[in-house]
Parts: C-alpha cells; structure tokens; sequence
C-alpha cells in the first residue's frame, strides 16, 4: 500500500513539473523549446538541441520528455562526460520531482548504482553505453538516448554514438537520438543523424565581466578576486598536481573565512560532494576540467581560468599514451566563462592576455584523433565491425592509430584475422582496457590482478616507480573488488605482479642493459634513474612511460623474473645464433641467443658455426679495409695494381665475393695470412668478366730487355715505371709501350751500382742528347763497365769490360 502511495506522488510529482513547464514567467530558455522538440521526436525525427550555458538543457529538457507518447513506456537514457556531472544532475532532477534519487530519476556511474524498477530517467556516463549495447543491441528498454554536452567529443561518446546510430537504424526505427551541447556545429551533427531536427535556445545567462589578468600565478589571481568579487570561487587548473601545489601555495596565507576544496575524478565522491554543502565560509574551488559542464554550483559568482587543459595522447609510432599539457580552445573557455554566470551575474579571471586569444584553437579536437584506440576497435569487433569504415563515426578514427589497435589485439589473442577469439570475446565483456582485460583472462582474474587492474585503471600516483608500493585508496580498493567477481575462485597461489602484468603489457617487458637502461621486446628503450631500486632489475614489465622521442622513461613497473618470462611466454621465445666481428679482440664471436621478440632473455658463447663464421669475418674485413689484409705480399699487391689501372671500377673495397670462398676455417684475423691473395684476384677478375692473360697482354708485368733480363713494372703511380741498368738497353731504339698502346713505359736507367742515372720516356732522345754527357761521367766513376760511343750499335750487357770481352 505504501508502494503505490509513493509511486502515486512520485507520478503527481511528474505532472506537477510539467505543468509548470508552462508558466511563462519562470521559463529557462531551454523550456521555452520543449513544445518543439516533443514535437519532433513524437514525429519521429531526431533532435539536435543547441543552447548555451545556463540555459536549462540538462536539467529540465529529459524531464518534460519522460511520459511523451513516441517512447511507449519505455526510458530515456542521457549519457553525461562526468562522474559528478551524473550525480549532481541526477540529485536535482529527483530534487524536482519532490524524490530521491533512484526513483523516476536514477544514475549509474563506475562502482555507483542508483537505479529501481521505477526509474524512467537514468542519467549514465558515456562509457556505460557500449557496454550497455554489447549485452543488449536492441537496447529493448530505452525510447530515447540524449547526448549531453556532445560538443566534448570523447572516445567513449563518439563510439557511444556510432554504436546508438547503428541500433537505430538497423534494429529500432523507434528509438530516438538527441544531441544536446552549447557550441556543437549544429548543421554537421544533424547530418550524421540523418534527418535531425535542429533547434536553438537563446541564451538567458546572467552578465559575466571578463578580465585578462596576463601570465601571472594563480595564487596571486585568487587574492585578487578575493578582494574584488564577493562570492565563492572557481580556479581551474589543468591537472591534480597543480591543484595540490596551489592548495599549499595558498592555505596558509587566506583568513580563516576562506575554504579551499579541491575537486579532480580520482577523489573520493564523498570529498567532491563537499563542494554542493552550504557553508559559513567563503569557498575557493580548485578544479580540474570535471567542473566545465553540467555542474552547478549554486555559490559560484567568480572563475578564475588558467587557460590550460590537461588531454591524452597517443603516438602510434611509439605505442604509448602521454598526458601533455596544452593552451584552452576558446570553446572551452567559454565553458568555463559560463560556470561563473549560471545564477547571479559574475566575473571571470583569465590568466593570458586578450591579445593571446587569437594564438588559441578555436574548438578542442575530438578525442577519437588522439586517443589510445584499443579499447574502441575492440568493442567494434565485438560488435561485428572489423573495419574502420563499418560504423557511422562523428569523426572516423585514425588509420595509423586503429592499425595500431589491432595489431596490440592481435598480440594480446583477442582477435584473428576479422573476428574475435574466444578470449576476445571475454576480454571484450570486462569494464577496463583490453591490456588489463587480457590480464584477468589469462591469469584467472584473482584478487592480486584486479587490485593491479584497478590501480592502472585509476591512475593511482605514487612517489615509486614499484607498483607494488602503491597503498590502495578506497576507491581503488573498491574497483578491485569489483574486477575481483571475475576471479578464477580457488586456493591457488596467485603469479607475481610482473607476471600478471606481463599478460597486459606483453609490448613492454623490458630487459636491463646497463646502468638503468632497458630494452624492451617492441623494440624500444626505456630508462630509469639510476638511484630508483628498480633500476637494477635485471627484467621489468613497464605500465606506464612517458611519449619522449628517444628512450621512454619508466613512471611505474614491476620485476618480473626470467622464468616467468619463459613460463608465460615459452611458445614465443626464439633461439638465434648471432656471429659478428668483435672489433675488440679481431675475431668472430658467436652466441647463442634467446629472444622475446625484440628483447634479448639471454645467450651463452658457442663455437662459431662455418656457415656463419664467414659472413663475420666479411664483416671484420670490412671494418679494417681489405687493404689491410695480412695476406697481401708484394706480388699479390703489384697484381692488384695493375688491374686497378687496367680496370678501375674493379674495387677491392668490395673483395667480398670474391674472397668469401676462400674464408672456410678463418674465425680470426690471423687466420687470414693464409689466403692466396693471386687467387681471390683471379676469382675478381672472373667475376667482372676478366682474365689474367688479358690483364697480362693489355699491362705485362715485366718488359724484356735487349740482355734478356725481366724487369719488373710497377703500376702503382701515374706512370708505368721500370727501372733498368742503363747497359742493357745498348741497342734498344724505342721506348716500350703498355696498356694497351695507351702509355709509353718511363725507364728510370740505373748506373752498375743501381742508382739513379736519368729517367726518361723517350730512349731515342735520350742516346742522341743525353747521353754522351752521362757517359763521360760513368766512364770517370766505372771505368770497368762498357761505356761505348755509339748507343745504337752497341750490344747490351750486364757485365764488365774484361767479362763482356771473354
């Protein structure tokens, strides 16, 4: 009897909020549309609703929509970005109705549900949707899905909206699509729905005063508005640390009338509600982005704006996800422009110059461009869309980073080919990141991987780069019993943490190298200080590193030891044999080596395998020159020459083709003294279409003098040169000729003692003009010799005079 009294009044409630809908005089300018988009939904049109800040969108539109006729009973689900947006709103919308909350009007946010048979509005953050969708395509008790505050554009919205967008035209005709935002374009968003409806609502917010502070600190902003403004104050700031270091730069010196609340996703609820509480004091809220949209804070008459957000992004090169810190759009500093104007006219602190506004973006870029896309193609697939195009996305995902989605999900086994496994399939039912999802799955999901998950998945910040330092907060504690009901039951002894987290970062175990140094099995570096204990783990699973264009820097990891490593992972670990040239000790070391994909595990010295061997010692010939090679003898060298003048594009900078045959046995530089360096020329010569009679008749190693003697000539400089005793050229006219007729041999011709006497290109002018001089002179130093008078007549001889006559 109770029941039905309350669920009487609460239904009382409704139509008293609906009539008063109608009373002009305390219209919202929201409300003032409502006839128009009841209207269009009941025609069965979607509605894309247009209305600034202030104007009453959130908290008054779903409510005069509950009872319409085009939802026939069914609810209205209105997804919101925030955690604290969807409480706050849910609580004053109940407020309205004269109910608590989880009546009519109920919420579901991460680890917090209040929803009852009864409810009609519930009012969920983005990422619930998809899961919502997954386990119910039809979504068989939802009449209307509203998009609050579209223009933010995250991953969980934009796949939200693709995944409703996809209901909606392939299973429900009736289901009905509203999008509502304050600075949408909202021509664009009408046309990826279709045929949308579009209407505005003009802004009625109280006047808001606008002064351009300049770069100056925040703390020195909040003493400013304290003394210039009367109400309670908005400070956003891009990020927890900076809230924290403000709240110490400040508390000590503010009066005792003053209170500082800070305000970020990763506080307890209990410690955001403080802000909603009434109180004596005088408040300064310290916020991160949380409080842009959809929140009213009743006291609020001053925003001091920072004038920077703090946004993830990821680099699929590197395959890691950063936060960095950039300039507000100028549609999110209207945002929050208009936190300081929703009650009571207000003043709004930015801390740049006016003239800084034209140097910022004008609209912020949706999340889907920059994001970690793994999670989003994995619920794609569960959904039956394996390719990027398959879905009707805001904005379509990037290809490089969806590419690089599905390659982390084929590493994890959670699709093949076009489909998900069966792992995938379980993978794709968890609330978390497919890494950690991955971790559940093949570990069992005891209470050690959900307390791992839970503080990846929030985020926790620790002061140790050891994870397992980290003390758990309650909501952490919270989280983890919640991924806990995925746990495998049983008494058995849970892996270490490196071991689970293995499961989930697969990409990033790491193995030491030195001095903190790692790499890991992507290939990539990674690095820690060398005063952090960890740094002298021989193994690490890396959970979080920084997008730097050189080694990442490790924030937080865990040791992991070698046999784990090879447990998990023994049907991915590879044996190479490495042979390389040991510049150090000038011969081939081998190894054998056990890999991880990129990472080496370990390797011991083995003798080097022949096959192998001969690759490394090209390597070390390579290094030192083949010029240097200690097989070189005089021969082998004057050979070469005269096939570089001969052939010059034969280089013996690339002997290796021709001296790897001959390498069998050599695994150290030494070893090389024994090659026959005439042979590797032969084999040179073969290889550039060449042989050695042909070298021999184009450049003759010796030319014959007219005493029968082989002189030797040498090739090596510019000019052939032989050089000869000046006797046994007696007779001969003309100077030889070589390389092919191209070049006259240079005679440099020697006294009996083997010095020089002259050295000439032309024999012929050297008997008629030199000659008879040098003769005078031999004659004077070796009167024994043969110095005849005529040159041309006289026969050569290498002797005496006394053993020329005998």
């Amino acid at each position: 009897m109770r029941a039905r009294t309350k669920g009487a009044r609460s239904e009382k409630g409704i139509l008293r909020f609906a009539g008063a809908l109608n009373k002009k005089l305390t219209m919202l300018p929201a409300e003032e549309r409502i006839a128009d988009i009841r209207k269009a939904l009941n025609a069965g049109r979607d509605v894309v609703f247009v209305a600034p800040p202030g104007s009453g969108k959130t908290t008054t539109i779903p409510l005069a929509l509950m009872n319409e006729p085009f939802l026939a009973g069914k609810n209205i689900l209105m997804l919101e970005p925030r955690r604290i947006a969807a409480r706050s709103c849910a609580t004053y919308m109940a407020g309205k109705l004269g109910e608590e909350v989880g009546g009519h009007v109920g919420y579901q946010v991460r680890l917090e549900k209040k929803i009852s048979a009864a409810t009609k509005l519930e009012i969920v953050t983005e990422g619930l949707l998809t899961q919502r969708i997954l386990a119910d395509p039809e979504l068989s008790g939802v009449g209307l899905i509203i998009f609050d505050e579209f223009h933010e554009r995250s991953l969980a919205c934009d796949l939200g909206f693709a995944l409703a967008l996809e209901t909606a035209r392939a299973l429900r005709d009736d289901l009905r699509l509203m999008v509502m935002s304050a600075t949408i374009d909202a021509g664009e968003t009408a046309a990826l729905l279709g045929s949308a409806e579009t209407i505005h609502a003009e802004g009625r917010m109280f006047p808001v005063k606008t002064v351009y502070l300049g770069d100056i600190p925040v703390s020195a902003a909040i003493s400013r508005a304290l003394k210039e403004t009367d109400g309670d104050i908005l400070v956003f700031l891009p990020g927890e640390g900076e809230i924290l270091r403000t709240m110490e730069a400040i508390c000590s010196t503010l009066p005792s009338s003053v209170e500082v609340l800070p305000l970020y996703g990763a506080m307890p609820k209990d410690e955001q509600d403080k802000i909603f509480l009434k109180s004596t004091r005088r408040k300064v809220i310290l916020s991160t982005s949380i409080a842009e949209t959809s929140l009213t804070i009743d006291s609020i008459s001053c925003v001091i704006d920072s004038g920077l957000m703090r946004v993830p992004r990821f680099s699929p090169s590197r395959g890691m996800s950063g936060l960095v810190t950039l300039p507000l759009s100028l549609d999110r500093a209207e945002q929050r422009r208009g936190r300081a104007g929703r009650t009571r006219a207000g003043t709004c602190y930015r801390l740049w110059s006016e003239a800084a506004n034209w140097s910022r973006p004008q609209k912020m870029n949706p999340e889907i461009l920059d994001a970690d896309l793994a999670s989003l193609v994995l619920t794609s697939f569960a959904w039956g869309a394996a390719k990027r195009e398959s879905l009707p996305w805001p904005t379509p995902p990037p290809a490089s980073s969806w590419d690089q989605a599905v390659n982390l999900l084929k590493e994890l086994g959670a699709i093949d080919g076009e489909r998900l496994t069966s792992k995938g399939e379980k993978m794709a039912r968890l609330p978390m990141h497919p890494r950690l999802a991955n971790m559940m799955v093949s570990s069992g999901g005891g209470e050690k991987a959900a307390l791992l998950a839970a503080i990846i998945e929030e985020g926790a910040k620790s002061h140790s780069t050891d994870i397992r330092e980290i003390n758990p907060t309650r909501r952490i504690a919270e989280l983890a019993r919640r991924f806990a009901k995925f746990s495998r039951g049983g008494e058995s002894e849970e892996p270490s943490e490196g071991a689970l987290l293995a499961f989930a970062y697969p990409d990033r175990i790491a193995a030491l190298r030195a001095n903190g140094a790692y790499r890991m099995t992507s290939g990539k570096g990674a690095f820690l200080d060398q005063a952090d204990p960890l740094s002298k783990s021989h193994f690490l699973v890396c959970c979080t590193l920084d997008n730097r264009l050189g080694d990442a820097k490790i924030f937080l990891a865990s040791p992991i030891d070698q046999l784990e490593i090879e447990s998990i992972f023994a049907n991915s670990i590879t044996e190479t044999t490495i042979c390389v040239w040991d510049r150090s000790t000038d011969r081939v070391k081998s190894v054998l080596r056990r890999s991880l994909k990129e990472m080496t595990i370990a390797e011991r010295s083995i003798p080097p395998p022949p096959e192998l061997a001969s690759d490394a010692m090209l390597e070390g010939i390579s290094a030192k020159g083949a010029l240097n090679l200690p097989c070189w003898t005089d021969s082998s060298r004057a050979l070469f020459e005269r096939i570089k003048k001969v052939w010059p594009k034969i280089d013996i900078n690339n002997i290796q083709d021709a001296i790897a045959p001959f390498l069998s046995g050599c695994t150290k530089w030494k070893d090389l003294e024994k090659i026959d360096m005439h042979k590797v020329m032969d084999f040179m010569l073969t290889n550039a279409g060449h042989t050695r009679r042909e070298l021999d008749t184009i450049a003759p190693p010796e030319f014959i003098a007219p005493t029968g003697s082989h002189i030797k000539i040498d090739y090596s400089g510019d000019e052939p040169v032989a050089s000869v005793k000046l006797q046994e050229c007696f007779g001969l006219m003309e100077t030889p000729i070589v390389l092919g007729g191209k070049k006259k041999l240079v005679l440099a011709l020697l006294s009996p003692a083997g010095r020089p006497v002259q050295v000439t290109k032309s024999l012929a002018t050297f008997w008629k003009e030199s000659y008879p001089l040098v003769r005078k002179e031999m004659r004077g130093r070796y009167p024994k010799h043969y110095w005849p008078e005529d040159p041309f007549t006289a026969i050569a001889t290498k002797r005496t005079t006394a053993r020329f006559q005998q």
